[in-house]
């Protein structure tokens, strides 16, 4: 073979090679989520799922105001199989993006294959001394801005659960909503306004400041609290009514503590008897609870012992920002682990109890 042949045959080869490399890009990276299996031998490679709103900022438009949201979507979910979806909600002062690193959740997405949403609390140019220009959800009578000026928190979160069972690979009956303080609260409104959507609820340091609803159907409820939460208070709402004018008129918002929100759950979710029949004492914490309420639903209060506001391992804000810092609890427990091994116990589907008529 002449040189010339063999310089040809050697271009020819590299052509070929950088034809297959493109047709690989073109059908595998560009749109990954409609691509084939990649088979290496006799090994079917998994497929990443990608979507538009991993890590990135989304907004829709409610009630005229641009309401935004972050998400983080494990790459290991499947299309075709639905993906439990957590509501992660912020705390008064806070933002979505805090929130994302503060509860430190992705780890947990990743391994359970759940698609988490951090939702965005607004605000109005309210009366700074009573807590206003800073984000914060409409839970009832509390708190700031959004329970002032009435902001549609609970519809926005509705339409946002709507919209992600259209965009994503959602199981419906697993959809689930956790908070921090005030995002605490809202996750337990989310529970009451739409018991439909929502599976069940697990979030720490606030209670329920709401009406129940007449249309509400009984969902498992779970509430971590921190004896010396320098914040919301153990034993009553009290403190919370500085930044809470409606507060201060509501003997219930006033009167609420961790046990307070633990009984009237029990109240609405129809549980068995006037006595807790859930008590789980331990060095670290004590569960308190019902497990014997309407529809398969269960009440639990955690009661850390020496638990503050802030019962995440992660810190929240800088020392030197005090009073705006609270310190987590440095890896003494997993609150997210914790959480979320209630949550996943229960599903939006009839109970195996349900007859129909």
């Amino acid at each position: 073979m002449s040189h010339v042949s063999l310089v040809g045959s050697m271009k020819n080869q590299k052509l070929l090679c950088v034809a297959v490399l493109l047709s690989l890009t073109f059908s595998g990276c560009i749109n990954p989520q409609n691509q084939e299996p990649i088979l290496v031998g006799e090994i079917e490679l998994p497929i990443e799922f990608t979507h538009p709103w991993n890590e990135s900022k989304q907004c829709l438009e409610h009630e005229g105001d641009q309401r935004c949201w972050v998400s983080y979507i494990p790459s290991t979910i499947s299309e075709e199989d639905g993906a439990p979806l957590l509501l992660d909600i912020h705390g008064y002062g806070s933002t979505m993006h805090i929130q994302k690193n503060h509860t430190g959740l992705t780890e947990l997405a990743d391994n359970v294959g759940a698609i988490i949403l951090y939702p965005q609390g607004i605000h109005r140019d309210g009366d700074p001394q009573m807590g206003g220009g800073a984000p914060s959800w409409n839970q009832g009578t509390c708190c700031a801005d959004a329970a002032v000026f009435d902001i549609d928190d609970s519809g926005f979160l509705s339409a946002l659960i709507d919209l992600a069972k259209v965009e994503l690979p959602v199981d419906e009956t697993r959809v689930y909503a956790s908070g921090w303080s005030n995002g605490c609260g809202m996750a337990q409104r989310l529970a009451m306004d739409w018991s439909h959507q929502i599976a069940a609820v697990a979030c720490t340091s606030f209670y329920l400041l709401y009406d129940q609803q007449p249309d509400y159907i009984a969902t498992p409820i779970l509430e971590m609290h921190g004896v010396f939460d320098e914040h919301a208070l153990y034993a009553s709402s009290g403190r919370s009514t500085i930044y809470n004018p409606e507060m201060q008129e509501d003997t219930d918002s006033l009167t609420t503590g961790a046990v307070q929100n633990l009984m009237r759950w029990a109240e609405y979710n129809g549980c068995e008897g006037s006595i807790p029949d859930i008590n789980i004492p331990g060095p670290l914490m004590t569960t308190t609870g019902f497990a014997n309420c309407d529809g398969g639903a269960e009440v639990h209060l955690i009661t850390v012992h020496q638990g503050n506001h802030n019962l995440y391992v992660n810190d929240w804000g800088e020392p030197t920002a005090w009073p705006y810092y609270v310190p987590g609890n440095q890896g003494l427990y997993d609150t997210g682990q914790i959480m979320w091994d209630f949550l996943s116990r229960f599903t939006n589907e009839p109970s195996s109890d349900d007859s129909s008529i």
